[in-house]
Formats: C-alpha cells, sequence, structure tokens
C-alpha cells in the first residue's frame, strides 16, 4: 500500500480518498498556520497539482488545459500550477512538463525548498512529492496533504489559478541541475 512504509508505489485511483500521515523523504505540514510561517520565512516554491481536463491534440500538434466551467479554480497564492503530475502514471510528455517547469522554477537548485499541495485527501499530491524526491531528485521537499482545503479553512487568502501552459518550458532542457547536498 502507498504510504505505509513499505513501498513508494504510485496511487491510482481513486485518487481523492484518505491519505497517509506523511511522505517517505518529505516533511509533512498539517498546519496552514505552518505553511504561512514556511512561506514567509523562506524562498519556498509552491506548487498545486491540482487536475484538469486536458484538450486533444490540434491541428498545429499542440495540447491546452481545458478552463473549468463553474468556477474559477483557485490556489495558495504565489503559487504556480501544474495540473496532473500527481497521477499513478505519466506518459512521457506529462513528465517532461514536470520535469522542466520544476527545473525551470526551482532556478536549477535540486535543494530548493519545494511545498506541494492538491486538495484534501488528494493522491495527487501525495504522488508529486514522492516523484520530485525519488524520480527527480529534489531533497527539500515539503507537503501539505490538506492544500487548499486546509488555507481555505483558515480564511487565509486564495488567489485564481491559472495553470502553466502546457507547453511551457519545452525547449528548456537544463541539464546542469545543483545537485542535493
Amino acid at each position: 500500500m502507498p504510504g505505509d512504509g513499505t513501498s513508494t508505489a504510485y496511487r491510482g485511483w481513486p485518487y481523492k480518498a484518505p491519505t497517509p500521515l506523511s511522505a517517505p523523504g518529505a516533511t509533512t505540514l498539517f498546519f496552514a498556520e505552518d505553511v504561512k510561517s514556511l512561506i514567509e520565512q523562506s524562498d519556498v516554491l509552491l506548487v498545486n497539482v491540482s487536475p484538469i481536463t486536458l484538450g486533444p491534440v490540434d491541428a498545429e500538434g499542440n495540447r491546452s488545459w481545458i478552463p473549468q466551467r463553474a468556477k474559477d479554480a483557485l490556489q495558495i497564492p504565489g503559487s504556480i500550477w501544474l495540473p496532473n503530475v500527481g497521477y499513478e502514471s505519466l506518459d512521457t510528455e506529462m513528465a517532461a512538463y514536470l520535469r522542466n517547469n520544476l527545473a525551470h522554477y526551482a532556478r536549477g537548485d535540486k535543494s530548493r525548498l519545494l511545498l506541494f499541495y492538491c486538495t484534501a485527501d488528494c493522491w495527487m499530491s501525495w504522488n508529486s512529492v514522492i516523484r520530485a524526491i525519488e524520480e527527480l531528485g529534489y531533497c527539500n521537499v515539503y507537503w501539505y496533504p490538506y492544500g487548499i482545503d486546509g488555507w481555505k479553512e483558515e480564511n487565509f487568502k486564495l488567489e485564481t489559478a491559472i495553470p502553466e501552459p502546457y507547453l511551457s518550458h519545452r525547449a528548456s532542457r537544463i541539464h546542469d541541475l545543483a545537485p542535493c547536498n
């Protein structure tokens, strides 16, 4: 079982289900106040991994996100939104989307402090944390399992979330990433 300490296999469907209390290799923050303090006291990269629908390939061979109809998506202020990177498995394009965007926003530093979140009881954030540590080699990773829901419960301000374009940083290949110390 993912999260039980015996395996770090990624969790698949259903993604909206109770999550474990920790993610191997990451620091878990349970309270919005702790997240707020971390934001105020450090240079943390906030990564919203909430899902969104990815559109079909167009005539030029490009894809884009399909906006939600009912309401704006929200996130913790200052976050980047990398949708769908927390699925159980990622195709080559989605894996490159995650890798290249993290490299870009972490400024090539694998020891950059990253905090991943989604909503409460969302395995997408847990999967993303494990992927960042085990597959991508980031070493200063935090997880906020209550995410947007926990932030909202404390009446902290949320901002409208705009997903990183699907093709963003596609051509950037940062090969000389600073390793973790």
